[in-house]
């Protein structure tokens, strides 16, 4: 399968990370307990994050994508579809804006818009899925914005820092 994907928008560009984005900016986000809240990854280093983008890069049933401001190249976030099931055409969508200067300027949305046109029409997928616990209600406003419906929620499935959580399961179809 062809990487080297480079998908733009109004504001920003979508692009397949490389060893070199592992930044020390790129590692704070992860390492900051207020963008780190509602992930799994909660301590990370750069050769970590090299080793990840590595794999990544080199499974075929991923995209891992960067998000970057167009006006000045900064990465402040990034994008993912995996696994990719290209028989029956489906996916698993997650979405981190890293950077907490640019929460609420809607660039979320629009890189969600991005990947989620690129997979239904670049990769001619039928069906992207994602899982996000029940507290994080920015990211459930985002993906109802653009087009996923709740479709499940798992009752006390996520155990997050020792509490169990709500999941709740949403769907896009093309």
């Amino acid at each position: 399968m062809k990487k080297d994907i480079r998908i733009k928008g109004k504001r920003i560009y979508l692009r397949e990370l490389n060893e070199d984005d592992a930044s020390q900016r790129y590692c704070n986000w992860l390492n900051d307990p207020v963008v780190n809240k509602y992930l799994e990854t909660r301590k990370t280093t750069i050769e970590d994050l090299k080793k990840y983008i590595k794999e990544k890069k080199e499974t075929n049933s991923c995209i891992f994508l960067g998000i970057f401001i167009k006006e000045d190249n900064k990465h402040i976030g990034n994008v993912k579809l995996e696994p990719i099931d290209f028989k029956i055409g489906r996916t698993t969508f997650g979405i981190l804006v890293g950077d907490k200067n640019y929460w609420g300027k809607g660039l979320g949305t629009e890189a969600t818009k991005l990947i989620i046109d690129y997979a239904f029409n670049g990769l001619n997928l039928k069906e992207i899925n994602l899982g996000v616990i029940s507290e994080n209600k920015p990211a459930i406003k985002v993906y109802g914005k653009v087009g996923f419906k709740i479709t499940d929620i798992k009752k006390r499935s996520l155990n997050h820092d020792g509490r169990l959580y709500d999941q709740v399961i949403m769907v896009i179809r093309k």
